[in-house]
């Protein structure tokens, strides 16, 4: 018996959680007694990825306020009639999938991706699932108060492309692109411009780092409503020449194999999937032991550890990576192996095929009784 899917993804981008959600999708669909839906939103990047057997389904949708949703993932559903629903948290798709899980009766599962704080009136919403995995045992940690009573509660690690992002290096198209010196140390940040990631302490760490070292070049990755807040801070320090804000790109995998060190000093992650596609790269990483990153980053073994918030602790670990090439190249194969065992693909998507077949086997005993 074919096991009928349909995933919901509403993000707008085709990265973190979307594009977790095509790693799945594509693996799935190596399995013969699975058959897949997607319903995504119409501006949507994921709406474009030529999937093999998956259909694809678009709705208008206008965000975490847009209660009509709710009608639209419901004609979808109909359509479908699916044995199982998997939401994927984005964008207000949880509180959304909960209501839908209500309304049709059909086994749900939920993806939870971070480790924010949730209100006490999560429990309402996580109790409409028959199954909440966490993409980390952080994640776990904050979600499992909120979801007494869910039977199946469970750790799905994400995963990275290894053939993605296993790219030849080429720094001079790094170094001509972003107009870094030949003997410059690149280090550099992938994430949104927002206060939690610590963009701030990267920048006024730098200050130090530069005191020391002329010769490096910090590139930061992303968007957000802080831009022009890191912008004036970089220039308010005089670090123009040596610190950029080099907006959004869909060009990591090709920048990454160029990077000697990746920081990532954020102040809350539910895992990170830049610090698996800089281990599928063997590059350093600074981060914080927040959220699940300690389950990817372990002191001193697959990187180091800075406490979030802690400016001078990153521009003296940045200092010690800079001035120990040997350190860094010890931490990126460690980083690696760890990576290339743990997140791979093919695990993940089994682990969800399994989970499937299980909320199957229980409706249909249910079903009997």
């Amino acid at each position: 018996m074919s096991i009928r899917v349909l995933h919901i993804e509403l993000g707008i981008h085709l990265h973190g959680g979307a594009e977790q959600v095509a790693y799945l999708i594509n693996a799935l669909e190596h399995h013969d007694d699975i058959s897949l839906h997607l319903v995504c939103a119409e501006d949507s990047e994921i709406r474009h990825t030529a999937f093999g057997h998956c259909e694809t389904h678009t709705i208008k949708y206008a965000g975490e306020s847009d209660f009509l949703c709710v009608k639209r993932l419901l004609e979808v559903v109909n359509g479908v009639n699916p044995n199982i629903i998997h939401v994927h948290s984005e964008r207000g798709s949880d509180v959304w999938g909960a209501m839908l899980a209500k309304i049709s009766g059909v086994p749900t599962v939920c993806t939870r991706r971070i480790d924010n704080p949730e209100t006490h009136f999560s429990f309402y919403k996580y109790k409409q699932f028959d199954a909440v995995i966490s993409v980390s045992e952080g994640v776990r940690k904050v979600v499992s108060l909120h979801c007494e009573g869910v039977e199946h509660q469970r750790v799905i690690y994400p995963a990275v492309d290894l053939t993605e992002y296993s790219q030849r290096k080429d720094s001079g198209w790094l170094r001509r692109t972003f107009s870094i010196p030949e003997d410059h140390i690149v280090i550099a940040n992938f994430a949104q411009y927002i206060s939690q990631k610590g963009q701030a302490d990267i920048i006024l760490a730098m200050h130090d780092v530069l005191n020391k070292h002329e010769n490096v070049t910090c590139l930061l990755f992303g968007e957000g409503n802080l831009k022009e807040s890191y912008q004036s801070l970089i220039e308010r320090h005089k670090l123009d020449e040596h610190v950029k804000l080099c907006g959004f790109t869909k060009e990591v995998a090709k920048i990454l194999p160029n990077v000697d060190i990746l920081v990532h000093p954020s102040y809350s992650e539910g895992l990170g999937d830049i610090l698996l596609q800089a281990g599928a790269n063997k590059c350093a990483v600074l981060s914080s032991p927040v959220g699940g990153i300690p389950e990817v980053i372990k002191h001193k073994e697959t990187g180091v550890m800075v406490a979030p918030g802690d400016i001078d602790g990153i521009g003296e670990s940045l200092i010690s990576l800079i001035e120990a090439p040997d350190e860094r190249a010890q931490y990126g194969e460690a980083l690696y192996k760890l990576v290339t065992s743990k997140f791979g693909i093919e695990r993940m998507s089994n682990a969800y095929a399994d989970l499937y077949k299980t909320l199957l086997s229980d409706s249909a005993g249910q079903a009997r009784a």
